[in-house]
């Protein structure tokens, strides 16, 4: 009677299992040939370019930020609006915002870089930084120009539902020359802010010599965000 209570055992422990094992089976293969509903899908068409054409370099090339002849290039997107001007409006917009901030983003990095290669304590270089990274963010950057702009008029598709929106790239830039300009003026300020601060004061000497004396910095790139959609037009 052990046994028989043993094999049975046996028996239904295996039913179990294999029994199982099909379920799995069962549930990847769902899962595996899965298909979209047709009414999910959702089909994007360009009915128009403005200016006609394939879209122009700096829109292929896919970078948000980069320098070149001279000149410091942000471009950004608008997308959603119904109405042309307003996406271009939205574009434009959102490129000075964010070339601005690139700017003292960039700014900022390459000081935090100068001082990490010079000696002193901590809260000196702490407060220093803080003094110099005020004095950045009250910067008001003018100049910007827009180098170009391109638009594509989008026919999102799903389903039955379609509706019809403009997309909008601008590409802008201001000189490096003012990029400087704007670096000399933010040291000028803190040097006046830290007078009465002498290991403050010694450490911003050094540290501007660092700043100028080293190769000109890469650009340092902002995370993603900079197309601007349309939430009602």
């Amino acid at each position: 009677m052990v046994y028989n209570f043993k094999l049975k055992e046996k028996i239904v422990k295996k039913l179990l299992v294999v029994t199982f094992s099909f379920m799995f089976l069962g549930l990847v293969g769902c899962a595996s040939t899965g298909k979209v509903s047709s009414a999910d899908q959702v089909k994007i068409t360009v009915l128009e370019t403005i200016p006609r054409g394939d879209q122009p370099s700096w829109v292929k090339n896919g970078k948000d930020f980069y320098q070149e002849s001279g000149k410091m290039f942000y471009v950004a997107v608008a997308e959603g609006f119904t109405n042309l001007e307003a996406s271009k409006r939205a574009s434009f917009a959102s490129a000075q915002t964010k070339v601005a901030e690139q700017v003292k983003n960039t700014i900022g990095v390459e000081f935090g870089r100068s001082l990490e290669t010079g000696m002193y304590e901590e809260a000196t270089g702490g407060y220093l930084k803080d003094v110099f990274m005020s004095n950045v963010n009250k910067i008001n950057i003018s100049g910007v120009v827009v180098e170009s702009t391109y638009t594509e008029k989008i026919q999102e598709q799903k389903g039955d539902d379609s509706k019809v929106y403009y997309r909008t790239y601008s590409l802008v830039s201001i000189p490096e020359a003012t990029y400087k300009e704007l670096v000399k003026r933010a040291f000028s300020d803190t040097s006046a802010q830290v007078t009465q601060n002498k290991s403050a004061q010694d450490l911003l000497v050094e540290a501007e010599k660092r700043f100028y004396n080293k190769e000109e910095a890469a650009p340092v790139a902002i995370p993603a965000a900079s197309t601007t959609t349309a939430v009602q037009q």
